[in-house]
């Protein structure tokens, strides 16, 4: 029981170090950048300053306040599902891959309160495409989810 407890008390840590991290490099970007700045990181890489009032990849962008509470709503509903899914996690692995998800769900949730729209300011692109911004928190959100994935179909045979 005593080993389920440092797990537990491990993923709750981490996710508050993933909540932290995510917030402390969107308030330097906002900081020190302004809109439509961009700085070349290197080679397909660019810090640059986006507001994204919708969810992943500009997806369900809101026209109206209707819309952008649905999409805060919508969002709360993810991390809550998420949440309990991670109390009912099995394994410290499975907890850890929940607390990314969770951690970068809630990251990006505080800027919907903060800001209005979330705090995306990672530019990649090759020649002339450009993958949709980013940030920390979405980072985080999709390793976790597929460290997650690769657990199902890889982690739990052995």
């Amino acid at each position: 029981m005593k080993m389920k407890n440092q797990g537990l008390l491990f993923s709750i840590l981490l996710f508050c170090f993933v909540v932290i991290f995510d917030q402390a490099t969107k308030w330097s970007v906002l900081a020190f950048l302004d809109p439509g700045t961009v700085i070349n990181v290197c080679p397909s890489v660019n810090i640059v300053l986006i507001l994204n009032p919708g969810t992943s990849f500009g997806l369900l962008s809101p026209h109206t306040s209707t819309e952008y509470y649905l999409v805060i709503i919508l969002t709360i509903l993810c991390i809550i599902l998420v949440g309990y899914v991670f109390f009912k996690m099995k394994t410290q692995t499975e907890q850890v891959t929940c607390a990314l998800i969770l951690g970068g769900a809630a990251g990006n949730l505080i800027d919907r309160f903060a800001h209005g729209a979330v705090i995306d300011f990672i530019d990649l692109y090759y020649e002339g495409w450009h993958w949709p911004a980013f940030n920390i928190g979405d980072s985080f959100i999709s390793g976790g989810a597929i460290l997650i994935i690769l657990y199902n179909l890889i982690g739990r045979n052995k």
